[in-house]
């Protein structure tokens, strides 16, 4: 009766221990799956949550014209970063910078002046700064565009058409590529991707809402027609290296 009683302990220990190391296993790998998920972000981000981060730009001259495009915040110090193309114009070939540049956040009627601190037409990249720094701004999370991927998931924020701003999702079709447009030769995120005039200068974020670069650029066919569905992009690393020699 002892042995029984014995094996029976001897056994049920047996069965308990295995249960518990199951369970210590399903714990951990339920803690690496939320891990991985987090890492990669769930595939969908809320508009509200960049409305202090990305603006609507407004640039004008008079007896020129006006320009529009996007802009965002990247540091607490009120400097946000754009397409250069956006607050410049040529005029017998000369570049000119608009006398006047603004810029306005989505939920507000009213546009806020900032300063152009430098740009550079070649990259295509301008570095403002906002006047009024006791404006309630977000600055966004930086990225690294070295570490984007075929066939990542991403997502673009713009002031499309210039009818105010709007989110829209695509895919990278091509991390790293050397393109020419307008005589420069720059290295580019193509993205399959939906943009318009006034996308210019916008942030291409990531799954994780960082953001991983400037949406620039549609190519045009040989009969100079717009090609939709493709667009181009400024790797963040481009816009941060030239920041650092402001």
């Amino acid at each position: 009766m002892l042995y029984n009683c014995t094996n029976n302990l001897e056994q049920f220990m047996k069965k308990k221990a295995i249960y518990i190391i199951l369970s210590v296993f399903l714990v951990l790998s339920v803690a690496l799956n939320v891990v991985q998920l987090t890492k990669r972000g769930n595939g969908t981000l809320k508009f509200s949550d960049y409305v202090y981060s990305v603006v609507e730009v407004k640039a004008s001259t008079e007896d020129v014209g006006e320009s529009f495009g996007t802009a965002e915040f990247i540091n607490s110090n009120g400097v946000l970063v754009t397409n250069a193309h956006v607050i410049t114009y040529k005029k017998m070939g000369v570049v000119y910078t608009f006398e006047n540049v603004s810029v306005r956040f989505s939920f507000e009627n009213d546009y806020h002046k900032v300063s152009i601190v430098k740009f550079d037409t070649t990259k295509d990249v301008a570095v403002l700064q906002l006047d009024d720094t006791s404006l309630n701004f977000k600055p966004l999370k930086m990225g690294d565009s070295s570490k984007l991927n075929y066939n990542q998931e991403i997502f673009a924020i713009g002031n499309l058409n210039n009818l105010g701003l709007s989110i829209t999702k695509g895919i990278i079709s091509n991390p790293s590529l050397n393109v020419t447009y307008e005589d420069n030769t720059r290295n580019v995120i193509q993205c399959d991707l939906t943009i318009a005039d006034g996308n210019s200068g916008g942030a291409l974020l990531d799954n994780t809402g960082k953001l991983v670069g400037l949406t620039t650029f549609r190519l045009k066919d040989n009969k100079g027609n717009v090609i939709y569905g493709i667009a181009y992009c400024i790797p963040i690393n481009t816009i941060l290296e030239y920041i650092e020699n402001v």
